[in-house]
C-alpha cells in the first residue's frame, strides 16, 4: 500500500498576535510512504542523506515508540519539501506533524488531534505553527504551565498572501534572543486592541479591519531590524495601503488580502519596481483551508 502526505507551510503571528494566531498556506511537505517495500529506506530529495537529528527522523522514531510498534515492517518513504528551511515558514512544524502522520499509517494507528499536537511540542514549543499546519485556515492557539489548547477561526473568505523570501536564513532562536523580557503596559494594551481587529477583519472578510489590525509593538519593532528588506518592501506597499508583517520570526514578509487579482496586482508591481532593489523571491499563496491531508496511491 501506499500513500501521499501533503504537510503544509504556515505563518505565525501575522504581526500583533505573538505565539497566538497562525494561518496555513498551500505549499507543501510531501511524504510518499510505502509499505511492504523490499527493503527499510528514507530518502530525502531536498538532501543527499537524513542525518540523524533530522526532525521527521525524531518525531517518526519518537510516535512508533508511543504508539508501542515494535514490527519489523519495510518501507520506503520520499520526502521533498516545498517549504523553505529558517524562512519562517513552518517547516519545523511541517516535519514534526509529517514524521507523526506517516508513524501513524506505519503503525496502522489513530491519534487524537490534541495527542499529536502534544508529541510535536517535545521537538518544538511553537503551538502556533503546529496548529495551523494540522487544521488548516487560520488558528488560534494558547500554551502555558496549565493549558494547551486551539481553535480554528470561521473564517470562509480565500485569503491570498504576498510573500517575500529572503536569500538568507534566520532561525528563530536568534530572533527571539532579542526581544525585551518585560514591556510597557501602553504596548500589549495596543497589541491587545490590534489583535482583536485583525481576528474580526479575518472572520467578517474585511480587509481593512485586518490591515488596520497588523500592528505590533511586542516582536517586529525589534525583528524588522533584522531584515534588510523591509523599509524597502514597506514603502512600496503604502501604494496599495497595504500593511507588512513578519511570517513567523522572519525573514520571510508578508501581506494579506481576500482578492486573487489584487494579489497578483501587488505582486507584479513589487517584481517590476523592486527587481534591483531586493534580492529572494516573491510569490503569492493561498489559504489551505483542509491542513494536512493523506491520500492514497
Amino acid at each position: 500500500m501506499r500513500y501521499l502526505i501533503k504537510v503544509p507551510a504556515t505563518s505565525a503571528n501575522l504581526g500583533p498576535g505573538f505565539d497566538t494566531i497562525g494561518i496555513c498556506w498551500d505549499l507543501y511537505l510531501r511524504i510518499d510512504v510505502e509499505l511492504n517495500s523490499l527493503e527499510k529506506r528514507i530518502l530525502n530529495n531536498n538532501k543527499e542523506e537524513i542525518k540523524k537529528n533530522d526532525l521527521f527522523l525524531q518525531s517518526l522514531a519518537y510516535t512508533l515508540d508511543y504508539l508501542r510498534f515494535k514490527e519489523d515492517l519495510k518501507y520506503t518513504i520520499k520526502i521533498e519539501s516545498e517549504i523553505p528551511i529558517g524562512k519562517g515558514l513552518g517547516s519545523s512544524a511541517a516535519a514534526i506533524l509529517g514524521g507523526i502522520f506517516t508513524a501513524e499509517i506505519i503503525a496502522n494507528k489513530k491519534l487524537e488531534k490534541f495527542e499529536k499536537i502534544k508529541i510535536a511540542l517535545n521537538f518544538e514549543n511553537h503551538i502556533d505553527n503546529l496548529s495551523a499546519c494540522l487544521e488548516g485556515g487560520v488558528v488560534i492557539c494558547l500554551k502555558n504551565e496549565n493549558e494547551i489548547f486551539f481553535s480554528k477561526l470561521p473564517v470562509y473568505s480565500n485569503i491570498y498572501g504576498v510573500i517575500f523570501i529572503p536569500q538568507y536564513t534566520l532561525s528563530t532562536e536568534s530572533a527571539r534572543k532579542i526581544l525585551p523580557q518585560n514591556y510597557p503596559k501602553e504596548d500589549v494594551i495596543f497589541n491587545l486592541q490590534k489583535l482583536s481587529f485583525l481576528i474580526t477583519g479575518l472572520i467578517k472578510g474585511d480587509e481593512a479591519l485586518i490591515d488596520m489590525g497588523m500592528d505590533d509593538k511586542i516582536h517586529q519593532p525589534y525583528r524588522f531590524k533584522l531584515v534588510k528588506e523591509y523599509n524597502t518592501l514597506k514603502e512600496e506597499l503604502k501604494k496599495f495601503n497595504k500593511k507588512l508583517v513578519l511570517s513567523g520570526a522572519g525573514p520571510s514578509l508578508i501581506t494579506l488580502t481576500f482578492s486573487y487579482k489584487k494579489a497578483l496586482e501587488i505582486l507584479k508591481n513589487l517584481e517590476n519596481n523592486l527587481k534591483n532593489k531586493i534580492d529572494g523571491k516573491l510569490m503569492v499563496l493561498k489559504v489551505n483551508n483542509e491542513g494536512i491531508k493523506i491520500e492514497n496511491l
